[in-house]
């Protein structure tokens, strides 16, 4: 598996201004890191020839492009408005292709009536999706899932949409924070086989370097039994200064691989 790092574990660095889209990669290398995820909200521009430097900037370095992180709301009441959240995902799948990147993560959004979401939501989610199959084929980039509320608040519903769109181009990225503590092992289980992209997620550690929420130990364990072998991408949200979030991170990440 290979050891990542998304832009959203350094946000205050990005927001103040000591990293940038097209510092990260080196920032990254600095720390022995070579997969890259960056997410869109971070980019000044889709013009070519910005794509054209984020991705120069890290092969300069030995980066790996491992996924473009994408917000998105498939649930939207008015029809209008999910056209043209295809059409946004649809442009990002074209990006992502020009840089090279294997995958996206949409998000699906959520709906109003929260008792809508594993109904209406998933079946929304499934339609969106199924309009943007097309493109996927096209530019060879396949979109996952990220459990992260809404139609995918749940295992089931997360396995619903992929299983009823197509898994060779719809699947997942797990979070291993976002599933509820009490089921997490459970719900992280349904959804590694489909798993193209996982978000390594830590908050607080202990004195051994452990997080103190998630048996990190446990969760790669399910991951090998499944034979994941793509980009274990770190996702640092806990307090504290995030590159040394992002370090703690890694060595618990190297310390079970």
């Amino acid at each position: 598996m290979l050891i990542g790092n998304c832009t959203y574990s350094v946000r205050d660095y990005i927001t103040d201004g000591r990293i940038d889209v097209l510092n990260f990669a080196q920032q990254m290398a600095d720390l022995g890191i070579k997969g890259l995820e960056y997410n869109d909200n971070y980019f000044e521009s889709w013009d070519e020839d910005y794509l054209d430097e984020v991705m120069n900037s890290a092969t300069q370095v030995g980066g790996v492009m491992t996924q473009l992180t994408c917000g998105g709301n498939f649930c939207a009441d008015d029809p209008d408005e999910r056209e043209a959240n295809v059409e946004s995902i649809a442009s990002r799948l074209r990006a992502a292709a020009y840089m090279g990147f294997p995958t996206i993560r949409a998000n699906l959004g959520r709906m109003e009536a929260e008792e809508l979401n594993g109904t209406v939501g998933v079946e929304r989610s499934i339609e969106g999706l199924k309009r943007l199959l097309p493109v996927m084929q096209e530019t060879g980039v396949k979109l996952n899932i990220e459990n992260h509320g809404g139609p995918s608040l749940w295992g089931d519903w997360i396995l619903k949409i992929v299983l009823l769109t197509d898994p060779a181009w719809v699947g997942t990225c797990p979070d291993f924070g976002n599933f509820p503590l009490n089921c997490r092992y459970r719900e992280l289980g349904k959804v590694f086989p489909y798993a193209y992209h996982v978000h390594a997620k830590t908050h607080v550690f202990d004195d051994a370097g452990e997080d103190v929420d998630k048996d990190y130990a446990r969760i790669i364990r399910m991951l090998k039994d499944v034979d994941y072998d793509a980009c274990l991408c770190i996702e640092f949200e806990g307090p504290g200064d995030q590159i040394e979030g992002v370090k703690k991170t890694k060595a618990l990440i190297e310390k079970y691989l």
